[in-house]
């Protein structure tokens, strides 16, 4: 599983404790401990592209898991899913440019370790969103490319491909379908695949993929 803009933790400390739950109703008693464990640093991802909430992740995360009894190794040979990455980029090999700290480089070689070996099966997040953001360039670019040819409507104009929200989905859709082929995508956004100029594309290439899209108003 994994979740995009992470923030502080808040939501990957509830899908740790909801595992927790899930392994003690299956009576798994001593065993629960250390698949938690393996949960909470294999197969539980959070991405945070600022160092603030990223720290307080890892220290939500660590509560969290001493409060299901399934404290991480304090002599640093484990560590929790969590890293200080941008969710939209590094998904692909290419090369980087070095980075001056060596903290920071081995930090991005973590990330993209799991971003390009490890089958994702669920992302879910609440992705920033901002209808009037900047245009995104390089590889944020061209994840919204496929969302500007569109058949029944006006060629999309103006910012409506620049929300944020709208590379997440993308960046989502390309994981499962070219990841897995199967998996579940589940975001907080203002808006959805709905008729327009915008929508119609994303809604489109959302079928192309055997994405079915699902809006829930609160």
């Amino acid at each position: 599983m994994y979740w995009t803009c992470c923030g502080t933790g808040a939501y990957l400390a509830e899908v740790l404790r909801r595992i927790a739950t899930n392994l003690n109703g299956q009576g798994r008693g001593a065993l629960a401990g250390a698949e938690i464990r393996r949960a909470a640093t294999e197969r539980v991802f959070g991405f945070e592209i600022m160092p603030a909430p990223f720290v307080v992740a890892h220290l939500q995360v660590g509560l969290t898991m001493q409060d299901l009894g399934a404290p991480l190794a304090e002599d640093g040979s484990e560590r929790a899913g969590v890293f200080l990455t941008n969710a939209l980029t590094g998904w692909s090999r290419t090369p980087n440019k070095s980075i001056p700290f060596p903290e920071l480089e081995k930090e991005r070689e973590l990330a993209e370790s799991v971003k390009q070996d490890i089958p994702i099966l669920v992302i879910l997040g609440n992705p920033p969103y901002d209808g009037f953001a900047d245009m995104a360039v390089d590889e944020e670019r061209e994840l919204s490319e496929a969302y500007r040819t569109v058949k029944k409507v006006r060629r999309p104009e103006g910012k409506g491909l620049n929300d944020p929200y709208v590379r997440f989905f993308r960046m989502a859709e390309r994981r499962i379908t070219k990841g897995t082929g199967q998996g579940v995508i589940c975001f907080i956004s203002n808006s959805g695949p709905s008729p327009g100029t915008t929508g119609e594309a994303s809604a489109r290439e959302a079928r192309k993929a055997g994405i079915e899209a699902a809006k829930t108003r609160t």
